[in-house]
């Protein structure tokens, strides 16, 4: 059985040093593990205490640490000179057609959400190609993360709705720019630039239901025992369930001694706080970490901090195995749709209904849920909190009776 972790919460709490230790132990097990980083800001190397040059050296490929253990550090470059010139030709075409220079426009044709996708693919060929045991992805800042996750759904919806509309209208539309300019064809989307996009869609394919099968895949939250940190800790509780991800684990990283000298006192509003976490996340598991006395740096102190972590146990075993997400069938015209909303504010939630497609929204995050086809030709018969959980009901309406 694969395993698949992601290692998510606010910049600044050991997200990397939580996720190279989880790897560090799961290779402890013999399990064949990568710890793969998506965070444009790399710090993975840094955790091992690695020369800076390892990767730049690699091309972005892994590179083994210790015995069953790889890291990798994704280089959005090389990735898209190996494997998408098209899309990077037309972005950078793009670019310099708005008047940037070529040099400038070749960093910028690097469009946000491009080391997503990028993972997406590395992901999906870790798993089909059976390179690993375990994948321990790195992942950027909560919001950042929160974009990965939910990408592949966006892009389903692209290919079913857009792809074929977007590539005819681009066929039709280049006669009609050639007559005005040579050059201006060169801002028009071709053939081989569609191409890309499908081979792009291809080599994700299965990667939404890899990632929302809480058997495979489960995200372990790490915080700090500070209010501002706690609260964003909540909302990704809440956002990662509504894209239909399990959490596995919450861990409190950084906990201060309360004989801390100077900083006792804020030690003693750790204590609190490390009471409350532990009380809003029950029954989830919850790891207290102290503030280590030296820096979690090189892969001795990486080993003392997993044993602090997960002591003889496996570090990437499941926690958690409850799904976050799941249709339940009442009778052949009745379902209902279950999601773990644990800390949603009622007032921010919208459930909008377009034909095939759910639209559930929290503020400014958005989720398109495919409904199955079972659904389809049932009507959305309400939406509310039940507790924790997001409750959206479907029912075959009444057919009219004939005089």
């Amino acid at each position: 059985m694969k395993r698949i972790i992601l290692v998510s919460g606010k910049g600044g709490v050991g997200k990397t040093t939580v996720a190279a230790a989880t790897g560090l132990s799961a290779a402890k097990q013999g399990l064949r593990t990568l710890v793969l980083s998506f965070d444009l800001a790399h710090s993975l190397a840094d955790s091992f205490d690695r020369d800076e040059s390892l990767f730049p050296a690699s091309k972005g490929l892994p590179v083994e640490v210790t015995q069953n253990l790889s890291i990798q550090e994704i280089d959005v470059q090389e990735e898209l000179d190996r494997n998408w010139k098209e899309i990077y030709r037309f972005s950078a075409a793009l670019m310099v057609g708005g008047g940037l220079q070529e040099i400038v426009a070749d960093e910028v044709a690097i469009m946000p959400g491009m080391e997503d996708i990028v993972a997406l693919i590395r992901l999906n060929e870790c798993v089909k190609r059976d390179e690993y045991d375990v994948v321990v992805l790195d992942c950027p800042p909560t919001s950042e993360s929160l974009r990965f996750v939910s990408i592949s759904t966006a892009l389903d919806w692209y290919v079913r709705k857009r792809l074929k509309t977007d590539r005819r209208l681009a066929k039709l539309a280049r006669p009609l720019v050639n007559l005005l300019s040579d050059q201006a064809s060169l801002f028009l989307p071709d053939d081989e630039y569609f191409n890309t996009l499908e081979s792009i869609f291809e080599r994700i394919k299965g990667v939404d239901e890899l990632l929302r099968n809480p058997a495979i895949t489960t995200v372990r939250l790490v915080t700090n025992a500070e209010k501002m940190v706690m609260r964003e800790t909540q909302r990704a509780f809440m956002y990662f369930c509504m894209y239909g991800m399990t959490i596995d684990g919450v861990v409190i990283n950084k906990i201060m001694p309360v004989e801390a000298g100077y900083f006792s006192e804020w030690a003693q509003t750790q204590r609190q706080y490390v009471e409350e976490i532990a009380s809003d996340f029950d029954p989830v598991p919850v790891i207290k970490l102290p503030m280590f006395q030296e820096e979690v740096c090189g892969l001795a102190r990486l080993e003392s901090f997993s044993k602090e972590l997960f002591g003889d146990e496996d570090g990437s075993r499941v926690m958690v195995d409850a799904p976050a997400m799941g249709f339940q069938k009442l009778s052949n015209d009745e379902y209902r749709l279950n999601i773990a909303m644990r800390f949603a504010p009622k007032e921010q939630i919208s459930v909008l209904r377009q034909n095939e497609d759910l639209i559930i929204r929290i503020g400014t995050f958005k989720r398109h849920v495919l409904l199955p086809r079972a659904i389809q030709g049932l009507d959305t018969a309400g939406a509310a909190m039940d507790g924790e959980q997001l409750v959206v009901k479907f029912k075959r309406s009444p057919q009219p009776v004939s005089a």
